[in-house]
């Protein structure tokens, strides 16, 4: 399995990761809408994510680029830290990198960087239980479905996402 690194996200890295990011299969199963429409696009939702809040404080906005071996772009992944101590993860691998490992390593290394640095006791991840991908790579992790109608209804899901979570250590 080759080597992936995480590094914060930061400006300069919008024309690389822009070519991942407009992979049309990356939004198989999230909204199209969180596709950057152009490159400035992009290095201006960086810039404005930069403080690493959400514009009411009440949140923690986190992302990083996940590099390859040989230091490429090959995906992203982003942590959002509540105030109750639950992280949510997401991540995107360009396809042509799916399959070698990039997404379990930078999640791996995530998680201890999240567990050795914030007030986290949960990481979560929501998907599309249609996206097996992402679902057999939170269970191959130790996360669990999380089924009860009150979680549903707390991250606001809808019938065809599922909730994936995990203590932190």
């Amino acid at each position: 399995m080759p080597a992936s690194f995480i590094e914060p996200r930061l400006p300069h890295h919008a024309a690389e990761l822009f070519q991942i990011m407009r992979d049309p299969l990356l939004y198989e199963y999230v909204d199209i809408a969180h596709r950057p429409a152009t490159e400035i696009a992009l290095r201006e939702r960086i810039e404005r994510n930069a403080s690493g809040k959400s514009p009411d404080g009440s949140q923690e906005w986190l992302g990083w680029v996940i590099k390859s071996e040989l230091g490429n772009i090959v995906g992203f992944i982003t942590a959002t830290i509540h105030q109750d101590g639950e992280a949510h993860i997401a991540y995107g691998i360009g396809s042509r990198f799916w399959g070698n490992g990039y997404a379990k390593s930078a999640t791996e290394q995530l998680l201890n960087l999240l567990t050795q640095n914030y007030s986290v006791h949960q990481f979560c991840i929501i998907t599309e239980r249609e996206n097996t991908r992402s679902v057999l790579l939170a269970q191959k992790m130790g996360f669990l479905e999380v089924a009860s109608e009150v979680e549903r209804q707390k991250h606001a899901l809808n019938q065809s996402e599922i909730l994936l979570c995990k203590l932190a250590r």
